[in-house]
């Protein structure tokens, strides 16, 4: 059966976010999903009954692939979450407030409020023109959580100094699911993937090749 690697960037973000990673998987088969924040969206037909599929989302982008009609066989997210706010009530509050500022300040001054977040993430990134409405929907998909109790093997890579999707995020979201495994890498901020792309790609690859 043949596998196909579907990347979904996160917030903020375009499928340039895989520049870095995507040379490890020249020789595979690839899909890099883009959502639109500055270019037209497009979403490509992903079927094959003798494809297996195996997601990997940054960030928001874990949500995106489980929002997907796709019976995926392996899943990776790296600086993700299913509960952008967490589980814990204090911890929901102090987010939740941090969240609606961010959205706030977004309304009123997009170019400046992802740069910004950019800053935060530790990513030099391009902004350019933005799509306003896509990323409104994105933050307010933010408050919403998703359940990940299915039997799809996960794995979730965190960073020990992101300030985005803190490790005590990831550790409130995913410890209680079987089907989950948490790593923590030192350094990379909210930008996995990107500024450590051979770990990444040698973690991505000892899970699926560790679970078949």
């Amino acid at each position: 059966m043949k596998k196909c690697y579907v990347f979904c960037h996160g917030f903020g973000f375009d499928k340039n976010f895989w520049k870095n990673l995507s040379p490890y998987f020249f020789e595979k088969k690839c899909i890099y999903l883009d959502l639109g924040y500055f270019e037209e969206k497009v979403e490509p037909c992903l079927n094959g009954t003798d494809t297996k599929f195996i997601g990997i989302g940054h960030s928001l982008g874990l949500l995106k692939l489980l929002q997907l009609n796709i019976n995926f066989e392996y899943l990776i997210g790296i600086n993700s979450f299913v509960n952008f706010l967490g589980n814990d009530q204090e911890l929901q509050t102090i987010r939740k407030n941090d969240l609606q500022v961010l959205k706030d300040n977004f309304i009123v001054s997009p170019d400046t409020t992802l740069k910004n977040f950019h800053r935060r993430c530790g990513m030099p990134y391009e902004i350019k023109n933005i799509n306003k409405q896509i990323a409104l929907n994105d933050l307010n998909l933010l408050f919403t959580k998703f359940d990940v109790s299915h039997k799809t093997p996960l794995l979730v890579i965190g960073s020990s100094d992101d300030v985005i999707v803190p490790k005590k995020i990831i550790y409130d979201n995913f410890e209680s699911y079987s089907n989950v495994s948490l790593q923590i890498i030192d350094g990379g901020k909210h930008g996995l993937g990107f500024f450590k792309a051979d770990s990444i790609y040698e973690k991505i690859m000892s899970f699926v090749n560790d679970t078949n």
